[in-house]
């Protein structure tokens, strides 16, 4: 995710509902609540959480397009800064080691959040347990690449190396060509293999650094359009974001009830879902009418623009915490399960009020380690770390071209011999 500030307001709202889009996926989903409403909507006995948890699911999915897509939005015109993928990369350890260390020592804190989410009627289940790690569990964190906990930085971490190539090409291109080529990959990744439900670009889902690349391509190009004046109106954009969400969930309640009437054709189970991830067309769709509905937002208050910066900035840090091996199997699963059997009411209003309690407890944790950084100064050292790896690799090959150069070319013939008089 790129870091860039450009001051695009809108464009740092639509990270806090990205983050927030995170978060209400990993509770609905590994929290246990849509798989306990029940297995198909024409038999569940609690049809309307049926409804809602898979359409706030569905609405849910595009919180990594989102990412992808700013990041290519506000990426175009940037430079290239290792120190930027290191200070990521330093978060990710910090977070892995911290919750290790809290689970494993600190492990009363979190249970004291639960009991207070207990108190306030929001029933969280079972108590947070002690997870020991082991040594390989350390070195899985720092080492960060090749660990699953964190895969959209290791995702990121391709898209990254690629950057001077992408913007190199991406600011010579016009918009036109561009736009053409973006809406080409967007049919061959999205659209192509969601029709005939094949990977053929081994895009995982959109688990994939391709898929990244394809999305950030997609973003620069938005960026384009933007800088030269091209608006959709706020309205078309958030009823084209809807009708998206509709399109999606709703192919899977009339598949549910296909399968029910035609239990004996296969394709009726397998293609309900097909719709409904990363790749899925109008999810595509509906996350780039986002970025442009929230790019015509604008903030005129410095406390609006300040608190808009502070919890933007904490936003790659919430879902980094929320990845981590602990937070993810001893606080997050099967957490939530239990809203899925209260009255519908009962259940938004436990469902949101827990989406809020835990955002906000991530929140606190990430700013409060962006200050720690910050007043340590250990976030200047990573950019000296960074700056100084960068410094030494131009060096390097600055030397190697001189060295080149020196012995490609041709020796001086001698000088002729003066003749005496």
């Amino acid at each position: 995710m790129e870091l860039q500030r450009e001051k695009h307001y809108g464009v740092e709202l639509l990270r806090i509902l990205a983050v927030f889009f995170v978060l209400l996926l990993h509770i609905l989903g590994v929290g246990g609540v849509y798989a306990n409403t029940g297995s198909n909507i024409v038999t569940t006995e609690r049809t309307a959480n049926y409804v809602l948890s898979w359409t706030f699911e569905t609405a849910a999915f595009c919180a990594v397009d989102l990412f992808a897509l700013i990041s290519g939005f506000v990426g175009l015109h940037a430079s290239f800064k290792l120190k930027r993928w290191m200070r990521l990369w330093a978060l990710c350890v910090f977070w892995g080691v911290v919750t290790f260390l809290l689970f494993d020592h600190g492990v009363a804190f979190f249970q004291g959040f639960n009991d207070l989410l207990l108190k306030m009627g929001l029933d969280v289940g079972p108590t947070v347990d002690r997870l020991v790690p082991k040594a390989k569990d350390y070195r899985d964190v720092v080492l960060t690449i090749g660990s699953k906990q964190f895969w959209y930085f290791n995702m990121y971490t391709l898209l990254f190396i690629f950057l001077p190539i992408l913007n190199a090409g991406l600011q010579k291109l016009d918009k036109k060509p561009l736009a053409v080529t973006s809406f080409v990959l967007f049919f061959a990744a999205s659209f192509y293999r969601t029709a005939v439900n094949r990977d053929l670009f081994v895009l995982s889902n959109g688990y994939s650094a391709i898929w990244l690349i394809i999305l950030y391509v997609v973003g620069a190009t938005a960026k384009k359009y933007y800088d030269d004046g091209f608006r959709v109106k706020k309205w078309i954009c958030l009823l084209g974001y809807l009708l998206s969400i509709g399109v999606s969930v709703g192919f899977k309640f009339l598949y549910d009830w296909l399968y029910m009437r035609h239990p004996d054709v296969d394709k009726y189970r397998k293609y309900g879902d097909i719709l409904i991830g990363y790749t899925g067309p109008f999810i595509v769709i509906g996350s780039l009418l986002l970025l442009f509905l929230f790019v015509q937002f604008t903030l005129r208050t410095k406390v609006g623009r300040k608190i808009t910066l502070t919890f933007s900035a904490a936003s790659f840090g919430i879902y980094v915490i929320q990845v981590t091996t602990p937070f993810w199997y001893q606080f997050l699963q099967m957490r939530f399960y239990r809203f899925a059997y209260l009255p519908t009411g009962e259940m938004l209003l436990h469902l949101f009020g827990a989406l809020l309690a835990v955002y906000l407890l991530l929140a606190a944790l990430e700013i409060a380690r962006i200050n720690l950084f910050r007043y340590s100064r250990l976030d200047r050292l990573i950019d000296l770390a960074g700056d100084g790896i960068t410094t030494l690799v131009r060096r390097f090959f600055a030397w190697r071209e001189k060295k080149e150069a020196m012995t490609a070319a041709p020796a001086e013939p001698p000088a002729a011999p003066t003749e005496e008089r």
